[in-house]
């Protein structure tokens, strides 16, 4: 099935397309639209990296019935990878937009990233080891719009993960202090592989390891907010935010802090 423009209300309109765009990846751009919106899932895959066909097979999410595409940007970004921003209109009515980013190899050009637009980080949380009691007090802060990290009232270490004794002095009286979600990046990593469904659409993203300012420089993971267009560097200052998740819960989400690097 190909493209149509023969419904005057979703007459296409020309592509932005930024400096340096070579002349004939527009058309291929558009081709690739097409096929995807046909569901050719073979002619898909012939435009997929042939080293990265399994991880962007499950990159992205799209509706099961299309009725087109459209191009509607092409730029080049700073590594020298091509990105194009294609609509897809669905049957009934609605639209998603995908991000796909181009590469020239010696057979021609070929996606080597795709992700849905907005850039929005993944839900990881709850994970399986917050599903019990010890947890509890953590993910009620969050709820609250406050991260309350552990500790011994005995002899004041700070613990993280929670524990039902304290490792220091083996006493059990816990408590949970509030403490301001601020901090420094102390590892990070960068994830291309959708190893779960809830993470389709959103990679890449950035996950960092954080070290707290006021709670004895325990260390918290945390998905990073606009992960995608950022590398982070080890010692970036990162300021946490609340997200809600729909459910009551709330994930924290870190923002590197601009001008601090």
């Amino acid at each position: 099935m190909s493209d149509t423009t023969t419904d005057p209300a979703t007459e296409r309109t020309a592509p932005v397309l930024g400096d340096g765009v070579p002349d004939d990846l527009p058309a291929v751009v558009a081709r690739h639209g097409q096929v995807v919106a046909a569901g050719d899932l073979e002619a898909t895959l012939a435009d997929f990296r042939p080293d990265r066909v399994g991880q962007l097979v499950a990159s992205a999410r799209l509706p099961r019935t299309m009725v087109g595409s459209e191009v509607l940007s092409i730029e080049r970004q700073a590594d020298g990878l091509m990105a194009a921003h294609i609509r897809y209109r669905h049957a009934d009515g609605d639209t998603t937009v995908l991000r796909s980013r181009w590469v020239r190899l010696p057979q021609g050009w070929r996606v080597s990233e795709v992700r849905n637009v907005p850039d929005t980080p993944p839900v990881l949380e709850p994970l399986p080891a917050y599903d019990d009691d010890l947890h509890a007090p953590h993910r009620a802060g969050l709820a609250a719009g406050e991260l309350r990290i552990q500790r011994c009232a005995r002899c004041g270490e700070w613990i993280w993960a929670p524990r039902a004794l304290c490792p220091a002095c083996h006493g059990t009286d816990l408590d949970w202090p509030v403490v301001e979600p601020s901090g420094s990046v102390y590892s990070w990593t960068r994830t291309w592989q959708p190893f779960a469904r809830e993470v389709s659409g959103h990679v890449p993203y950035v996950v960092v390891l954080v070290e707290l300012d006021g709670a004895g420089r325990r260390r918290v993971l945390g998905v990073l907010r606009d992960g995608d267009a950022t590398t982070p560097a080890v010692g970036d200052r990162v300021q946490g935010e609340f997200d809600r998740t729909g459910d009551g819960a709330a994930l924290l989400r870190w923002r590197i802090v601009e001008g601090t690097r």
